[in-house]
This record gives structure tokens, C-alpha cells and sequence, in this order.
């Protein structure tokens, strides 16, 4: 890649990092806003109620996918991924200046309820966006490597929340996280999200679409369109997701786990979750940059394989064999998911063409993302409160990997012919 595309791709995976983080840092500091916004003398009830709240944002993400997708086809991908970043910093700004139950009763876990959909759908048009906005600036052959560094750089916003919470639980005691301390990563969010706001305004539209206009080629009615392509390419599409939305979804569900279950400090959960968003951002990259030199499907159905090996067993070490293995809980599904984390994203974009492609991966991507990942964290908890098993979180993972794997194995082994991307993928932006 030159220099301008270079540009391009950090823009794009900067603006993705910042509302990430406004998006994760919900799930980050759950055990707060459970305590803030549920009442229940029972702790594992009041989760399960705030984790319900989260899977909210995530089903709410198809919509904004839908809604973005359409926008997206029809005006402009830089100008539907500004807008919902502008809304992700908006919503998340609201629910940090959110009044707590005991303050104005009902009303305060209604309220967030409407701003976590609020933030569900604005995501629901920003990954799919960014996804769509690289692949149609960056030549073919270097797709992998520029999708790798976007979603590196959105899962360092997850590292971020991770920071956020480290530093403040290291300086805050739990009486003042409780009372304040919670809503600070909120407001910093809101800051980061306008940042991300005008970093999108500034960045150029693909030539892919300007092409489109210029040649009149675009789609009225995109999501409609979108149904006349083969059924099954969507629910490849939309099973590919499984596996990787599952392991983000862990790691968000991490602080939890590892304070409620495994009996880990609060701080050194955080520190944990860090490190394990790092590993997992530096393996997707590389994943990434190794797809463009070998079949993606290979490198996807290699990490489902493994998980399905292996997610049990590190769940039964986390709680079987000493604080020290949660080290290599961490980096093993850091490994395995990072290696579909850094494939999968390419051949869902390319299956589209170009005129309904911000549709197609709006949609099959944020439904995938919202059924697996979102009810994650919830399927989890229930999990281990009806079996009464702290490794029931594997049987979720283990589930969502033979999903993914089933969708590779019925894509046959060879790798997709790209739908074409139209327009001049060279052109030297800046």
C-alpha cells in the first residue's frame, strides 16, 4: 500500500477504535451499572438483568445496520459511518450523566435501556461502514493486511475501556467506583466519539462509489436488492460471524467472570482483560496479513477447529488449576479467534457487489454479530446459573464454532471469487 492508502486505513481504524470503546465500556463496568440501575439482593440476578440490557445493543445493531447499509448505497459510506459515530458519542454521553435508580426509580433502567439501542444501532453502521470503506480504497491483494489493521485498531478500543477501567479501580476505592467513579469512562467516551466524528468528516469517498454515481449505477432501493442475491451466500455470510463474536463477547464478559466466579480482584481482572485485547488486536493484524498470502477459509476453519478442541479444557483449567492459567485462558482464545478474527470480515465484503455491498455486510454481518455476541454475555451467566457449572460458557463457544465451521465446510475449500469492486482502487487521495 502507498502512502495516501496508508492514510486511509489509519483514519478509518482510528475513528473505528474510539467508538468501540464508547460501545464496550457498558459491558467493562457491568458490575456498577448493575448495582446502580437494578435492584437485587441477589448479585448474579441483578448481572443477569444488566447483561440483558447489553444484548439489547447488539440486537439493535441488524436495524442500524439495515438503515446505515441503505445510506450507505444510496448517498455515500463516508457519510453514513459519520453519522453513526456522531450518535454513539451522543448516547454515550447520556447514559454517563444517567440518574440511578434510587434517584428517579423506573424510570433510570428505562432510560438505559433506550440509549443502549440507541448505541446498538449506531455500531450496526459503523463496523460494517469501516469494513466496506477500507476494501474500497486498498487494492485487492492487500485486503487482508488493511482489514487486519482496522479491526487491530476498533479491538484496541476495547484495550482502551480496559486501561480506563485499570487506572481508575487502581486510584478510585469501591465506594467511590460505586458512587461516581463509573461514569467517567462515559464522558471520556463522549470526547473520543467527537474526535472520531471529525476524523470521519475529513477523510475522502471510495472511489468505488463516486464511480457508481458518476456512472449512475447506484442502487434506489438497496436492501431490497439485496434479496434478489442467493439466500445462502447471506446466511454464510451471517454464520461466518459466529465464532468471532462469541470470543470478543468473552472478553467483555471477563470482568465479571473472573470477579463473581473465579475470585479475582477487580483491578487484576482489568489487567487481564487488557492484556488480553492486546494479544488479540496484535494476532488479528498478523492473521490478517498471512490471508492475503494463503486461503482465508483455511486460516478460519484452522481457528474454529481449534476452539472446538480446546474451549472446554481452558475453561476447566481457569477453575481448576490456578490463578496462573488464566494467563493461558487469555492468550489461547486470543490466538484461535484472532486467526478468524483477521479473515473472516474480507470474504463477507467481497461476496457483494459493490452497489449493494454496504447493505449486505450492514446486515448479514450485525444480525451474526447480534444473535451470537449479544446474547453472549447473558448465555453465559444463565448457563452457569442453570448448570451450576462455572465451564458452561464453553458449550456457547463450542456451538458458535461448529456454526462457523459448517458455513466454510459449505462454502467448499476453495477460495471465493471477490464480487467486483468496480472504480480505480490505485487512485492517490491526498
Amino acid at each position: 500500500m502507498n502512502k495516501a492508502q496508508y492514510k486511509i486505513v489509519t483514519l478509518t481504524a482510528l475513528g473505528g477504535a474510539l467508538e468501540f470503546y464508547d460501545f464496550t465500556i457498558y459491558a467493562l463496568f457491568a458490575s456498577y451499572i448493575s448495582q446502580n440501575f437494578f435492584t437485587n439482593n441477589n448479585a448474579l440476578i441483578g448481572l443477569i438483568n444488566t447483561f440483558a440490557v447489553f444484548a439489547l445493543g447488539y440486537l439493535a445493531r441488524p436495524i442500524g445496520g439495515v438503515v446505515f447499509g441503505h445510506l450507505g448505497d444510496k448517498f455515500g459510506r463516508k457519510s453514513a459511518f459519520s453519522l453513526a459515530v456522531f450518535m454513539m458519542a451522543t448516547a454515550t454521553l447520556l447514559m454517563g450523566c444517567l440518574p440511578n435508580y434510587q434517584s428517579i426509580g423506573i424510570a433510570a433502567p428505562i432510560i438505559l435501556i433506550v440509549l443502549r439501542l440507541l448505541q446498538g444501532f449506531s455500531v450496526g453502521g459503523e463496523i460494517p461502514g469501516a469494513a466496506v470503506f477500507t476494501i474500497e480504497h486498498i487494492p485487492q491483494k492487500k485486503h487482508g493486511f488493511a482489514i487486519g489493521l482496522v479491526f487491530m485498531c476498533i479491538t484496541l478500543g476495547n484495550s482502551l475501556g480496559a486501561l480506563v477501567g485499570f487506572i481508575l479501580t487502581s486510584v478510585l476505592n469501591q465506594e467511590q467506583m460505586m458512587s461516581w467513579g463509573w461514569r467517567i469512562p462515559f464522558v471520556i467516551g463522549f470526547g473520543l466519539g467527537i474526535i472520531s466524528y471529525i476524523i470521519r468528516r475529513q477523510s475522502i469517498e471510495t472511489p468505488v462509489f463516486l464511480t457508481m454515481a458518476k456512472e449512475k449505477k447506484l442502487h434506489h432501493q438497496p436492501f431490497r436488492g439485496l434479496w434478489t442475491l442467493s439466500w445462502e451466500k447471506l446466511l454464510r455470510a451471517f454464520l461466518f460471524t459466529a465464532v468471532s463474536s462469541s470470543i470478543i463477547s468473552l472478553f467483555l464478559y471477563l470482568p465479571a467472570y473472573l470477579t463473581s466466579i473465579v475470585k479475582l480482584t477487580i483491578t487484576h481482572t482489568y489487567l487481564i482483560n487488557l492484556v488480553s485485547f492486546l494479544s488479540f488486536a496484535i494476532l488479528t493484524v498478523v492473521f490478517g496479513s498471512l490471508s492475503d498470502h494463503y486461503n482465508r477459509k483455511k486460516l478460519l476453519m484452522a481457528g474454529a477447529l481449534l476452539l472446538i478442541l480446546s474451549c472446554y479444557p481452558l475453561f476447566y483449567g481457569l477453575n481448576h488449576l490456578g490463578e496462573s492459567f488464566v494467563w493461558v485462558f487469555t492468550l489461547c482464545f486470543a490466538l484461535f479467534g484472532a486467526m478468524i478474527n483477521g479473515s473472516y470480515v474480507v470474504l463477507i465484503s467481497e461476496s457483494f457487489p459493490a452497489h449493494l455491498r454496504y447493505s449486505g455486510v450492514g446486515f448479514s454481518y450485525s444480525l451474526g454479530i447480534a444473535l451470537f455476541g449479544g446474547i453472549a454475555p447473558l448465555a453465559f451467566t444463565q448457563l452457569i446459573h442453570i448448570l451450576g457449572a462455572p465451564e458452561a460458557p464453553a458449550l456457547y463457544i463450542l456451538a458458535c464454532s461448529c456454526f462457523t465451521l459448517i458455513a466454510i465446510l459449505r462454502s467448499g475449500h476453495s477460495e471465493q471469487k471477490p464480487a467486483p469492486l468496480q472504480g480505480n482502487e490505485q487512485a492517490n487521495l491526498f
